[in-house]
């Protein structure tokens, strides 16, 4: 299907409408993958567009309030709270991040997931994930998810608070 808004998209099962945009975050540009979740009826809401619509509008502001946002929560939420007990391994595991540069090196912006009507409710609510590099091998893909309602951070945590 080809979606004026979100180009050319492909459906699946149990997920919704795929598709990919190019998107500028930290002064890169990232190619992620777009997902517009469904209720199984194979359509995308005015409201998901509207969603989707305002963030590029409040992207280029957000950006910074996401950046400080994210280095909070790795220094505070993720940081040694679990991996080796070696000193010298855990720094490897834990890197200093307490600069856009550092935090930029840290992590990618992978994929952009607009919830579904239902999930909605009364605000726009939109899901960007992102992979990392601390904290070890990422085997189970635990990245970073960061919520936002009506473009406003709510919740950080790992990716599945998407899902």
């Amino acid at each position: 299907m080809i979606d004026q808004m979100f180009g050319e998209l492909r459906y699946e099962d149990d997920y919704g409408w795929w598709g990919k945009q190019t998107l500028e975050f930290g002064g890169n540009r990232y190619t992620v993958d777009v997902l517009i979740q469904d209720d199984r009826e194979k359509k995308i809401s005015q409201e998901q567009k509207k969603t989707y619509e305002c963030f590029l509008k409040k992207w280029p502001v957000l950006q910074e309030d996401l950046i400080e946002a994210l280095i909070n929560y790795y220094n505070e939420e993720e940081r040694f709270s679990y991996g080796p007990d070696d000193e010298a391994e855990a720094a490897e595991w834990w890197p200093e991040i307490d600069t856009k540069k550092a935090l930029l090196h840290a992590v990618t912006l992978e994929t952009i997931v607009i919830a579904s009507d239902f999930m909605q409710e009364d605000n726009r609510c939109l899901y960007l994930l992102f992979s990392r590099t601390w904290g070890g091998e990422d085997l189970d893909d635990n990245g970073i998810g960061v919520c936002l309602l009506d473009e406003e951070i709510a919740e950080i945590g790992y990716k599945d608070i998407a899902f």
